[in-house]
């Protein structure tokens, strides 16, 4: 199986990584976050200051933070059987008129602020607030506020088809954008100061499903408070997990060419339980 791992520990030295370039899927959120603290945008700002109601129907009621919360009550296309026909039958990616029209102009699941309900549109929302707010493109953006601080020379924003293995799903179907990186990158970013305190303002998330036990999702990051924060990422394909574990301090993450959804954070938590039994093996 394809993949790519890396660990870091407490203080950056890698201790295991085994390289190869893969989709990230969902962990461009945390790039999409990172980046809206790294252009110093208010999270208390309401959404209508970059968008229309064109797009989003009372934008005036929804601020930069519930979209970064996944708490703004918008709905998803993840779960739309037009969605996945329309993949299947090999058309050509939506437009975002029309991926707004099948979402943000849907009926709110619930009040914003009220209760967490995870929005890849809320996502592309934010992704478009970054290029108004900081007049480029998202890559541009990506490039000059992350990627080259970091030195993550192995990470780039993919546009049209990204594997040979999926020749009827170009990036376009994830509408906030696929990232392609190594492990070893991803684990740097998670492991860096653009990321630490993204999970300090965090709303409960209401699904309890191992391993988590406490879940929450902060700006970007899941969490389980006092344990790790990172996230995971899934698609047709691939599957990836990179994780901060507070009591250790180290960072891991695994990304995998497999459909199994959870596989890479079950490979990625039994990577990390290894490691740590060998560090505190008795010599």
């Amino acid at each position: 199986m394809l993949r790519s791992l890396a660990i870091l520990n407490q203080d950056s030295k890698v201790i295991a990584d085994e390289a190869n370039i893969l989709p990230v899927y969902s962990i461009a959120k945390t790039f999409i976050a990172s980046a809206i603290r790294a252009a110093q945008i208010d999270t208390g700002r309401h959404v209508a200051d970059w968008i229309s109601s064109e797009w989003l129907p009372d934008p005036d009621n929804i601020t930069v933070r519930h979209l970064l919360q996944h708490t703004a009550g918008l709905s998803d296309y993840a779960a739309l059987p037009e969605y996945h026909q329309a993949i299947e039958s090999g058309d050509t990616p939506w437009s975002d008129a029309e991926y707004a029209r099948r979402t943000l102009h849907q009926p709110r699941t619930h009040k914003p602020g009220e209760q967490f309900a995870y929005s890849n549109p809320g996502y592309w929302l934010l992704k478009k607030i970054l290029e108004l707010e900081c007049n480029q493109p998202w890559p541009e953006i990506l490039e000059r506020l992350i990627l080259k601080p970091l030195a993550l020379n192995d990470t780039h924003v993919q546009t049209g088809l990204f594997a040979d293995r999926l020749p009827q799903y170009p990036a376009e179907w994830v509408w906030h954008g696929v990232i392609l990186s190594s492990a070893l990158d991803i684990a740097r970013f998670i492991h860096s100061d653009l990321v630490r305190g993204l999970e300090l303002d965090a709303a409960r998330v209401n699904v309890d499903q191992p391993p988590w036990v406490d879940p929450h999702y902060g700006y970007g990051v899941m969490i389980e408070p006092g344990v790790m924060y990172g996230h995971n990422g899934g698609g047709p394909g691939y599957t990836a997990s990179a994780f901060h574990f507070t009591q250790t301090g180290q960072t891991g993450c695994v990304l995998l060419a497999s459909d199994e959804q959870e596989g890479a954070m079950k490979m990625l938590l039994e990577l990390m339980d290894r490691d740590s039994q060998q560090t505190n093996a008795p010599t």
